[in-house]
């Protein structure tokens, strides 16, 4: 699938009822706890924006995703979407995406076009519920990271996450205990936990368009 073909099957994918949390826990740990919303309600959560940003690369869409930098936070040095927490002057949680997307990878907000948002996730450990846009970013990008947040900017082609073979349990030290985990392994990455949940959900609804 090429970067035009893919800009619209992803409004189409868009339009339909959103797979939702069926969709994430297909990639979910096996320890994470099910959160009903009057729970959730109770936590007194942290609220966050997170961008599902795609650029042309040699005429196929790549997703644009982050490796944190190493920090005592809970998920440093992990792969996850640019994005962030909600600040004062963010007036929706699609402003907090694109304006953490630009101060974390570098590529102006008003640039991006913003296609839609699918389902909000829980993230336990960070206490946060994160809502997830996605977008196009359609001129050659040229990404500064905030090298205080993140070690490294990554693209990965989208067609290698619809493949089953990016699929795959894997070993991973959670909080100092090793877990076997549902993983994305793509182009050398490993991506689990939200960032993967979220991605299982978008993974969906493209293929279910498809």
């Amino acid at each position: 699938m090429n970067f035009e073909q893919f800009q619209g099957v992803l409004k189409s994918a868009l339009r339909q009822p959103l797979p939702g949390s069926d969709a994430q826990h297909m990639l979910a740990p096996v320890d994470r706890t099910a959160f009903v919303p009057s729970q959730i309600e109770e936590t007194n959560i942290r609220q966050a924006g997170v961008m599902a940003l795609f650029v042309e690369t040699k005429t196929r869409p790549h997703l644009v995703l982050i490796e944190r930098a190493t920090s005592k936070g809970v998920h440093s040095g992990q792969i996850a979407f640019p994005g962030g927490k909600v600040e004062e002057q963010d007036t929706s949680f699609k402003e907090t995406a694109l304006r953490e997307t630009e101060e974390e990878i570098g590529l102006k907000a008003s640039e991006i076009e913003v296609f839609g948002s699918f389902s909000p996730i829980y993230i336990p450990p960070s206490n946060f519920m994160v809502h997830p846009f996605t977008g196009i970013y359609h001129q050659e990008p040229q990404f500064i990271p905030q090298v205080s947040e993140v070690a490294n900017v990554i693209t990965v082609d989208f067609n290698d996450f619809l493949l089953d073979s990016s699929i795959k349990q894997q070993r991973i030290n959670v909080r100092g205990f090793n877990m076997d985990v549902p993983t994305f392994y793509v182009d050398g990455h490993t991506i689990w936990g939200a960032t993967a949940m979220m991605l299982s959900e978008l993974r969906q609804m493209i293929i279910k368009v498809l």
